[in-house]
């Protein structure tokens, strides 16, 4: 990429609508705003003048929130641009986040994807300590019948993408003590983990958007073959995701990864479902 031509390209851009892209946090808002003109523009496009212009304004944006993270707090915490495959992305070891992916969401599917929670998730996930795998993880993407032991941290996300794009119902995270599994799509998804006691007992959470921790409405997630209605504190992004993927991979003990995400307990919940107290 030819970062002074995109960056120039921005500038000219910004002239002519007259507002302020500075690469600041601050204008994420402002950014936010513009991509979703671009996503009404979309919709009243032809399927190929559509795709060119999502083409474009995903590399030119995409590359604005790269370069604006970085400036504001990524570089300084390690990350760099990186290419996995041909896709440039923000890395710092076997950490990666994907600024052209969002862009790419946001036009396409609009404000479900908003900039300011990628923006959020980048920042928190650059302040954690830089990866590295302490568990042995083994994954099941049960539709597909696909199961695989010892699955590298850096090979999650293909898989993880199959759940994403709706074409697998959910994906499950097994290791020694219990398992983290999430189900949903797009940008909206419900994560849980279950913890293996040495007694026999376990423990059950709900990975939580914060946020929205006292909201009390419902949020419809949908998979590739069903819709639920779940309460918005346990409907969590796809950065989000990322992140908790991430933590389970790099704690070994549950208490550790807990102290890492945001969550509530369900065991009372999971077990009543069960049938094993009342």
């Amino acid at each position: 990429m030819n970062f002074e031509e995109i960056k120039q390209q921005i500038l000219d851009f910004a002239k002519a609508q007259q507002v302020e892209l500075d690469y600041t946090a601050k204008s994420i808002e402002v950014l936010d705003e513009i991509l979703e003109i671009f996503h009404e523009k979309l919709n009243q496009r032809s399927e190929e003048e559509g795709d060119a212009l999502l083409a474009e304004w995903t590399q030119r944006f995409g590359c604005y929130i790269g370069e604006t993270l970085l400036h504001v707090h990524l570089a300084e915490k390690g990350f760099s641009w990186a290419l996995n495959g041909e896709m440039p992305v923000l890395q710092r070891g076997e950490d990666r986040l994907y600024p052209l992916d969002r862009v790419y969401a946001r036009i396409r599917y609009g404000c479900e994807f908003d900039i300011g929670t990628f923006y959020q998730m980048a920042v928190w996930t650059a302040d954690q300590t830089p990866f590295q795998a302490e568990r042995i993880v083994n994954i099941e993407l049960v539709e597909n019948e696909y199961h695989e032991q010892n699955v590298l941290y850096e090979d999650v996300e293909r898989l993880l993408l199959a759940v994403v794009n709706g074409e697998e119902e959910y994906m499950i995270l097994s290791s020694a003590d219990g398992f983290l599994q999430f189900f949903g799509m797009n940008d909206r998804f419900v994560a849980e983990t279950r913890v293996n006691l040495p007694d026999g007992d376990f423990l059950t959470y709900s990975i939580i958007n914060e946020e929205k921790k006292h909201v009390m409405e419902k949020i419809t997630v949908r998979t590739m073959l069903s819709e639920s209605k779940i309460s918005a504190c346990e409907v969590i992004s796809l950065e989000m995701l990322r992140a908790t993927v991430r933590a389970y991979y790099s704690n070994r003990q549950y208490e550790d990864f807990l102290r890492c995400i945001p969550h509530i307990d369900t065991t009372d919940e999971t077990k009543r479902c069960m049938g094993l107290i009342k």
